[in-house]
């Protein structure tokens, strides 16, 4: 009788652990899909200057909202990114996985602009005493916005994916056009103004004429005037399509040469054209959201969402700019200056 219940002990002890860890288990498997981190490869451009290909447009549980390319720049002391990642699980991963790749550090990293998908990793990389530069109007946004970048992520990717995740400001700004300090290699920083944002920027590469646009560039993405200036962009983009760049990474999409430039260019000269014709002529804001069309662009990614809602910024825009215009008069020497 002993050993039996020695047997019975040792049964029901199996049968507890069984639904011990039952729930355990469930768990995993209902939170392995947003665990899950993408696999990312490199595609070398040039001597020392790499990317890191985002594999979709879309976010998804599956690319752990990895819609935006990295830049990857070798300098004597180490690495540097270009653009931080969507959530401080993916900059950890990021971490881990170029400096496995190249052997080095990273040393410092660039936020081209404002985005949830580019800067949401800067808290894993200042945590790590890795400096992060931007542009003194997107340290600014992020401090003001980026809370809600967060919160649509969590929506899309799930907690899990997104925690640890805080918006996280810039531990170096600068203002205008300049050289990233910190780092032997010579990395234009190109600041125009207001464009797709007031602090949007693009970071040359001198020694190999590789230019990296960020949102100021675009290969098959359609521009989104949401927070843009587009007379701004466009000039921006004419002004460094005039510069000595060999090849150009966008934010979304392959890199390639000056078509990256000027394919954006044309859309937004497009849109301006065709909404100053409208406005002028007097026709309305509804029946210029039926009249202006992008020929062309339209099989573009966002084209269906974007393109009517840029028609109408526009629109507002060149609006703005009549009332402006009519403000301004009587201005004196000042006028024009702007």
């Amino acid at each position: 009788m002993p050993k039996f219940r020695g047997i019975l002990s040792l049964l029901r002890g199996a049968v507890i652990a069984i639904f011990w860890f039952l729930p355990a288990a469930v768990l995993q498997a209902q939170t392995l899909p947003a665990q899950t981190l993408p696999a990312l490869t490199v595609r070398t451009l040039a001597d020392g200057v790499h990317v890191l290909l985002a594999p979709s447009f879309e976010v998804t549980a599956e690319n752990a909202g990895f819609v935006t390319n990295i830049g990857v720049i070798e300098d004597a002391r180490g690495l540097v990114l270009i653009g931080t990642g969507t959530s401080h699980r993916f900059a950890q991963h990021l971490k881990t996985f170029v400096e496995s790749r190249f052997g080095k550090p990273v040393i410092a990293a660039v936020n081209l602009y404002g985005g949830g998908d580019h800067v949401l990793g800067n808290g894993f990389f200042v945590s790590r005493g890795v400096p992060v530069a931007a542009q003194i109007e997107t340290d600014r946004f992020i401090r003001a916005s980026c809370h809600t970048c967060v919160e649509r992520l969590t929506a899309a990717l799930g907690e899990n994916m997104m925690s640890s995740t805080e918006p996280t400001p810039a531990t170096v700004v600068f203002e205008g056009t300049g050289h990233l300090p910190g780092v032997s290699r010579r990395l234009k920083l190109l600041h125009f103004g207001h464009t797709f944002q007031p602090g949007a920027t693009a970071l040359l590469d001198e020694a190999t004429g590789t230019l990296f646009a960020g949102e100021l560039g675009a290969a098959r993405y359609l521009p989104d005037l949401y927070n843009a200036q587009e007379r701004g962009w466009r000039d921006a983009l004419a002004q460094l399509g005039r510069m000595d760049v060999k090849q150009v990474v966008p934010a979304h999409g392959a890199p390639g040469g000056r078509e990256v430039l000027d394919a954006p260019r044309r859309y937004l000269d497009t849109l301006i054209a065709q909404v100053d014709t409208l406005f002028e002529q007097g026709v309305s804001l509804l029946e210029s959201l039926e009249k202006v069309e992008a020929v062309g662009f339209n099989d573009w990614y966002g084209y269906s969402v974007w393109h009517r809602r840029n028609v109408h910024f526009a629109y507002l825009h060149r609006e703005q700019g009549e009332f402006g215009a009519l403000t301004d008069k009587g201005a004196g020497p000042e006028e024009g200056q702007h």
